[in-house]
């Protein structure tokens, strides 16, 4: 990031106890982080770009979505300075987003929502939070710019403007556990992303959750889908529901039903899961496709079986049996058939 000269005195960007952190807002009284941004180092005074240098932010906030910006940024992250260690927090709430850097909830710099962001623009978030207000509802504002990138933000403060905002720390975002992610996703705090569309991003609320209906869903088990010594996750629901994977950080749908042309299942076959859609769509026609994964994102194997009218036009032909594309007799289909049903496990909504 381009760096801009900084005329003014360390001193200027030095915040006390009683200026960065501490505020009787609403009524909740804050108490700042001890030792709090006072060391800032003198030899890397970092500072925000020249294109953070205007005025603009600190009138009306611009238009823009909080959540289209947002919702690949939730999550804990981690930072050392010169004054300690800490956390970055933030999470998506029922209200909008939160973020808050802190040590425990008596001691932090900021406990902030969306409605404190100016603005969101070029990779950078910015913050202007009511770090004290008085008993006449004057208050005293500091100044943040968050610049995210892949799983890392840089903080910056300013005691007067965005304008003369300087580098506080890095934080890199903490690697959850599969088991955490999943979690994370099922309480709402954070989204899932298609693995075909990685532009597509939803949250559970998003589904239709325990209504009753018939194409609800509901929080089924965890298993190892995938075959990598993690649980994926099940959400049972019409055709089978759909199946979420966690890695590097995030939150994937694995695979999903698609109609009763796609109806979603698994199964234990020669030693491994398999992921498998059926099609019993039509009369004198079954299909099957099954997929074994060694981790979600690297497919191993495919096999496909089925039955057909031998001819279509004349039902007294009898059927046709065939295995990955080769016509089998009907006693291999059978004894396939019966090894796969056998061991397969239906995840459709149950009533």
């Amino acid at each position: 990031m381009k760096k801009m000269t900084m005329t003014m005195a360390m001193i200027g960007v030095v915040c006390t106890l009683s200026s960065c952190g501490k505020t009787e807002d609403l009524g909740n009284t804050q108490t700042n982080i001890e030792g709090s941004i006072t060391e800032i180092s003198e030899e890397n005074p970092q500072a925000v770009s020249d294109e953070a240098e205007t005025d603009a932010y600190e009138g009306e906030p611009h238009d823009y979505d909080v959540d289209a910006k947002l919702e690949y940024l939730p999550g804990e992250y981690d930072y050392s300075a010169d004054y300690g260690t800490g956390k970055l927090t933030i999470e998506k709430t029922s209200n909008g987003y939160d973020i808050s850097d802190y040590e425990s909830e008596s001691s932090y710099r900021f406990l902030a929502d969306s409605s404190n962001i100016e603005t969101i623009e070029d990779n950078r978030i910015y913050m202007k939070y009511p770090e004290q207000v008085s008993s006449d509802g004057t208050a005293v504002f500091g100044y943040y710019i968050l610049e995210y990138g892949t799983d890392k933000i840089d903080v910056y403060y300013g005691k007067t403007s965005f304008n003369e905002a300087e580098f506080l720390y890095h934080a890199t975002k903490k690697i959850a556990s599969a088991d955490e992610l999943l979690d994370s996703f099922l309480n709402g705090s954070i989204s899932a992303v298609d693995s075909t569309d990685l532009t597509s991003v939803f949250y559970i609320t998003d589904l239709n959750m325990d209504s009753g209906e018939w194409d609800s869903y509901s929080v089924g088990e965890r298993v190892d889908l995938d075959n990598d010594g993690e649980n994926e996750l099940i959400i049972c629901g019409p055709y089978g529901g759909i199946y979420f994977d966690a890695r590097g950080n995030k939150v994937y749908k694995f695979a999903a039903a698609e109609g009763t042309a796609l109806v979603l299942s698994y199964t234990y076959y020669n030693g491994a899961v398999w992921i498998m859609y059926s099609n019993r769509s039509s009369a004198g026609f079954e299909c099957y496709h099954m997929e074994k994964f060694e981790g979600a994102d690297n497919l191993v194997a495919e096999m496909n079986f089925g039955e057909e009218l031998a001819d279509p036009d004349h039902a007294e032909a009898g059927m046709k049996y065939t295995w990955n594309d080769a016509e089998i007799s009907y006693e291999e289909y059978t004894e396939l058939c019966s090894k796969i049903f056998a061991a397969e496990v239906y995840t459709t909504q149950l009533k």
